[in-house]
């Protein structure tokens, strides 16, 4: 796995399976990330590592595949075109006390231009990500 140029979280009061749950059902993302007009999956069930999904972000497309799954916990996923093609983001999600740890990371690889609009970028994905959970947890928690 890429080390994560951006790493953030937070604690939700709910139970990691229910988060996971939401979460996996990718077309609930329009709900809770913010400039996601739609989310699906496009390979057939089961989905697993190879699987692959399309959103579309402020009207442009972004295919991805999955690289990563260990459910009920770990899924990272690849976007294998678009605007961010070449980047890698996804969810853990842990039990923490009474509830549960959710973090979404974000990573570029290492090419050059992909490197350069992670360091440019960098802040608004932050504040963008951070946003997004809070949405997250208000969902989850009402």
């Amino acid at each position: 796995m890429l080390k994560p140029d951006i790493e953030i979280s937070i604690w939700i009061a709910r139970p990691p399976e229910d988060i996971w749950k939401y979460l996996y059902d990718v077309s609930n993302e329009t709900q809770w990330r913010d400039g996601v007009n739609s989310a699906k999956w496009i390979s057939e069930p089961p989905h697993g590592v190879g699987s692959t999904g399309l959103h579309v972000v402020k009207g442009r497309d972004a295919p991805w595949k999955v690289t990563e799954l260990e459910e009920p916990r770990i899924v990272s996923w690849d976007i294998t075109g678009g605007r961010f093609e070449g980047m890698r983001a996804g969810y853990r999600v842990a039990p923490e006390d009474a509830g549960s740890r959710v973090t979404l990371h974000a990573s570029a690889k290492p090419s050059a231009l992909m490197r350069i609009l992670m360091l440019i970028m960098k802040r608004r994905f932050r504040r963008q990500i951070a946003g997004d959970l809070e949405k997250l947890k208000a969902i989850m928690e009402a």
